[in-house]
């Protein structure tokens, strides 16, 4: 990943991320763990060049966050920028650690772990109802199918068509044209999520969770 990679929208990020994943907001204090940087990252961490012992615990400001998605995968990640703090700055104010959690409310989403009859490529995606009638654009009953064409954005920016088709005895919603393309290229399997957003500027967009695999 290079710095000058495009970031995601953060409500995008935090629906494919799920709820129970948290980042501190920018001009918070974080501790930041060496030992246990050394032991998850992707690539060797070296500390043994720094001229001082390395404490176990350090404590630093938050100087940036970038929302980030993996561009194989589509699972998002995120880059913090850390600022250590010196002795005379350890007593300074959290005075917006909690400004973005609670200055912004959560735009509408729904995730749905897909079925193996949802992975399959030669199938469709059925719906579930909320999604369809909270999510995606609404719907005319009144024509004989109901259906239409929903366009959405992947976390990369790249547009999806679906053919969106309420039918069937009972009747429920279907993604079906357009569907198996996206089950292909986005190598999904039973076990993964599908999440749906409504952006704040009216956007329909769709991200991944990756089922874990073992």
């Amino acid at each position: 990943m290079k710095e000058t990679d495009k970031s995601l929208d953060p409500q995008l990020w935090h629906a494919c991320a799920g709820g129970m994943v948290q980042m501190p907001p920018v001009n918070s204090k974080v501790f930041y763990f060496p030992q246990g940087h050394a032991e998850h990252a992707q690539s060797n961490v070296d500390f043994g060049a720094a001229r001082i012992p390395i404490p176990p615990l350090i404590l630093c400001c938050v100087a940036a966050v970038k929302f980030l998605a993996d561009p194989e995968t589509d699972e998002v990640f995120a880059r913090l920028r850390l600022v250590p703090l010196r002795n005379s700055e350890l007593d300074y104010e959290d005075s917006d650690a909690n400004g973005e959690a609670e200055g912004s409310e959560k735009p509408a989403s729904f995730a749905k772990t897909l079925t193996q009859s949802d992975a399959n490529n030669g199938g469709g995606f059925s719906v579930p109802r909320y999604c369809a009638e909270t999510i995606f654009p609404r719907l005319d009953y009144s024509a004989e199918p109901p259906v239409q064409t929903v366009i959405a954005k992947d976390v990369h920016g790249e547009v999806w068509k679906f053919r969106h088709i309420y039918r069937g005895t009972p009747r429920r919603h279907l993604l079906t044209t357009g569907w198996s393309s996206f089950v292909n290229q986005k190598k999904l399997v039973a076990g993964d999520s599908i999440v749906f957003l409504r952006a704040e500027n009216g956007d329909l967009c769709v991200g991944i969770r990756r089922a874990k695999r073992g």
